[in-house]
């Protein structure tokens, strides 16, 4: 009997020895990842698949451009209306709406929720990457790119969707295409972005189905809490402020001469208390009495019906929206379709735990640092469209241009715990996330992402990981704050532990901190990586004496 064990347990070691040749072989098949975009992301066509087939929303650049063109004129033509007619705003109402509404006409939804056109489709493809033309590979988002780059356009899947459905209804066609992907490629599971309104849908996937069939999921810049835009919109909250404008031209200013010089205008507008008061007072009082028309005549009749843009109101604001845009005169049926994703959105942590329950990995990336679409006077911290306190699942987060208001020292973390999950600048907390252990920040990236300047790189590694990664796995390459360089076009991970301007770490910003980095601008003393990263308050990777006036004045209490 013992000899008999022997022969056994010799037998087994060598098979053991031999799989341990042959397993690597099957494990280094990389796993397909599917790719769920945001909103305006698929084309969409009235009449699809027939010989009547039309395009009936811009999607690419250049349509987007013509369009932004048809609606900039009727904007102009409106004013001129306007003007002429002795600031009739009905006149400027005549001129605008019409423009708009031949957009947004052919996409409309009725009040219960459907589409009125029910011809309206769009071309799902179902292959992978390598079987694209190249006008469709040119049409997918960055990650597709740089997946590609790494596992081969083989393993690269886009799940396109109609944008304007229920992500509910979209999450059932997920479903229906992850278990395509899987009995194509033969694997087990699939890795999956959910990128801005994407993840909407992942989440109701996730809510219905469970994370057993994925293997990593990263929510890109995610609108699974909704964003501000949206919520502004109905609840009759938007506006115009001066400052706003102007810091988001700053933005677009980095790619465009044009917009330097439409800053600087705005800026010496802004400056000038009467100059302002002149012009963005006229603004904002021609959107006060115009807005009741924005709603009779374009965002009830084609938008209010739409359960995917609802799905982009955060909780704060749902039921006052529905308050606002339907009364008590709501339809029923678009009722359940809204308040069922609603439910989903408020159940979200659950939701993500048990998927992580059944074995999937998670994690949250996206930017911060950036000023949001102009049409309020919240200046809320952003990636230019959604909220970064939405995004991250509840990060706390100092207004957009200025810190915590005890920015000068050494902010309190909100929730305690193992880690320190406060940025260096002061400006984000994330104790406060749904995930703050598995949530990155990139400080000053704006919605959308690049394959060359390092920002796609805390996805790849995220989708590529073995096991369950967070802020702490690798310190050195992968903490919890980024920042990028809008001018180099670069990405570095942020690995001091100290507060922006700080010099000499005392825990306050002091005139010693501004001391030191007069010293470091004249040369009298050498900037390490670390001083720099603190001493820095441009971010032109250079410390010099606009940056010690700056610190200057956080030690002086004038920021």
């Amino acid at each position: 009997m013992k000899a008999t064990k022997k022969i056994v347990s010799v037998t087994l070691a060598i098979v053991l020895v031999a799989l341990a040749f042959v397993m690597p072989v099957s494990a280094a098949k990389a796993l397909p990842l599917i790719i769920v975009d945001g909103i305006f992301s698929t084309e969409l066509y009235k009449n699809y698949g027939t010989a009547d087939e039309a395009p009936v929303f811009p999607t690419d650049s250049d349509s987007l451009t013509a369009m932004g063109k048809d609606i900039g004129g009727a904007l102009i033509g409106g004013i001129i209306k306007y003007g002429t007619a002795k600031k009739d705003y009905d006149e400027f109402a005549n001129e605008f709406f019409p423009v708009v509404n031949k957009y947004l006409e052919p996409i409309g939804y009725n009040p219960d929720g459907t589409p009125v056109d029910d011809t309206i489709g769009f071309k799902q493809l179902t292959k992978p990457m390598s079987q694209y033309t190249e006008e469709e590979k040119a049409s997918l988002v960055v990650f597709a790119e740089v997946y590609a780059k790494e596992y081969g356009e083989e393993n690269v899947y886009n799940f396109s969707y109609d944008w304007r459905s229920s992500p509910i209804d979209v999450a059932a066609e997920l479903k229906d295409f992850i278990k395509t992907v899987k009995n194509e490629t033969g694997v087990r599971k699939v890795n999956l972005i959910g990128y801005s309104m994407g993840a909407n849908v992942v989440l109701a996937y996730l809510a219905a189905n469970g994370g057993s069939l994925i293997n990593n999921l990263v929510f890109v810049s995610p609108a699974w809490q909704g964003t501000s835009l949206a919520g502004n919109v109905v609840t009759n909250e938007l506006e115009i402020d001066a400052f706003a404008v102007e810091n988001f031209l700053v933005q677009l200013a980095n790619v465009s001469a044009t917009t330097h010089i439409a800053a600087f205008i705005i800026s010496f507008i802004a400056t000038y208390e009467d100059l302002s008061g002149e012009y963005f007072g006229d603004i904002e009082y021609v959107l006060s009495n115009i807005l009741p028309r924005s709603y009779t005549d374009t965002f009830n009749p084609y938008i209010a019906g739409m359960p995917g843009f609802w799905s982009l109101v955060p909780g704060e604001d749902y039921e006052k929206g529905k308050e606002f845009i339907f009364g008590k005169d709501i339809n029923k049926a678009l009722e359940d379709k809204i308040d069922a994703y609603y439910e989903i959105q408020k159940d979200a942590k659950n939701i993500i735990e048990d998927a992580m329950a059944d074995g999937m990995r998670f994690g949250i990336v996206g930017g911060y640092n950036c000023q949001m679409i102009p049409v309020s006077k919240e200046f809320e911290q952003s990636d230019t469209i959604i909220d970064v306190k939405y995004w991250s699942g509840g990060a706390t987060c100092s207004k957009y241009l200025q810190a915590h208001n005890d920015w000068a020292q050494i902010h309190e973390q909100a929730v305690k715990d193992q880690h320190n999950h406060v940025s260096w600048d002061c400006k984000v907390d994330a104790s406060t996330c749904m995930f703050p252990e598995n949530t990155w920040f990139i400080k000053n990236l704006q919605h959308t992402y690049n394959a060359d300047d390092g920002s796609t790189d805390i996805i790849m590694w995220l989708l590529g990981a073995k096991k369950q990664m967070t802020v702490t796995t690798d310190k050195e390459n992968y903490p919890q704050f980024f920042l990028h360089n809008t001018y180099k076009r670069t990405t570095k991970p942020i690995t001091i532990d100290g507060i922006i301007g700080d010099l000499d770490k005392s825990g306050a910003v002091t005139t010693a901190d501004a001391r030191i980095a007069l010293k470091i601008a004249a040369g009298q003393m050498k900037a390490t990586d670390e001083l720099l990263v603190l001493g820095d308050i441009d971010e032109d990777e250079k410390i010099t004496t606009a940056d010690a006036k700056e610190i200057l004045y956080m030690a002086t209490g004038i920021y």
